[in-house]
């Protein structure tokens, strides 16, 4: 009998080396889709013979994106987005969190306002910049109010929802042991309701973030919008693509790296992760 245990003919050990040479590469297969989609964009470039005004090449948007980093326009624009971007969501956790506890650990008070937070759910963030640029101007503050209403709504809620998800057994057991109405929050609804809490924020963050890309080009004081919409006045599409597909990436990047680790860990903390 042979030392060496083989695997469909071939030594396990080489099949190993095969896999550990392949692991580093999984992590590709994530950008397989995107490569698809930039074969499409090429194809349809070149076979519909398309003017450079109409749509430009990946090689054009590559190019513009070089020179726009070059002379550090894009990382400018791109901090002025993520930075209002992160205050905001620091802003809407503060207002959302508490508000969804107090309103979410009241049973009468969440019934009687639920039809409004829904109704003030439906309205999106971009129709009322309108309204706040009548009430603020074209200024920063515009932009701050749209983001924290488009963030907070869905953080009051999802707050709410895992308020009342909580079985109210375990308050009637601490508050039998004489626990006061600040122990049963921290100690019962605060960890109960935490993964709602951050799936809030996470949905809030993609709404929030389609609500500043308008706001900034209304608004025209920086950020990925403006740059899109000042491009859109010289007719400079490649600068134009190369904003949406920033915008679509940092988005990306801050729900993979960010946001996502965050609830994954909250939700496996509390034993509630779906595998």
């Amino acid at each position: 009998m042979s030392a060496s245990v083989t695997v469909s003919g071939r030594p396990r050990a080489a099949v190993s080396g095969i896999k550990a040479w392949l692991k580093p590469l999984s992590g590709l297969r994530i950008l397989l889709p995107f490569a698809v989609v930039v074969a499409i964009w090429w194809a349809i470039k070149v076979g519909l013979e398309l003017d450079d005004r109409v749509l430009a090449s990946p090689i054009q948007v590559a190019i513009a994106a070089f020179q726009l980093a070059n002379r550090g326009i894009l990382a400018d624009y791109a901090a002025t987005s993520l930075k209002m971007m992160g205050i905001a969501a620091v802003i809407s956790a503060l207002i959302g969190v508490p508000l969804g506890f107090a309103i979410g650990s009241n049973r009468i008070v969440a019934r009687a306002l639920e039809a409004t937070l829904r109704f003030l759910q439906g309205i999106s963030g971009v129709a009322w910049l309108p309204l706040a640029i009548i009430w603020f101007g074209f200024s920063d503050t515009t932009k701050l109010t749209v983001v924290i209403y488009t963030l907070v709504v869905p953080i009051i809620v999802n707050t709410i929802l895992g308020v009342r998800a909580i079985p109210e057994n375990y308050v009637l057991a601490l508050q039998s042991l004489g626990a006061s109405r600040l122990r049963i929050m921290w100690d019962v609804y605060l960890p109960g309701a935490l993964p709602s809490i951050v799936v809030g924020l996470r949905l809030g963050m993609g709404y929030g973030w389609r609500a500043l890309i308008a706001a900034e080009m209304l608004v025209r004081r920086g950020g990925l919008g403006d740059l899109i919409f000042g491009a859109r006045t010289f007719s400079q599409i490649d600068r134009i693509m190369v904003g949406m597909i920033l915008i679509g990436l940092l988005y990306v990047i801050v729900d993979r790296l960010l946001v996502q680790p965050i609830e994954s860990m909250t939700l496996a903390r509390w034993g509630v992760l779906r595998k």
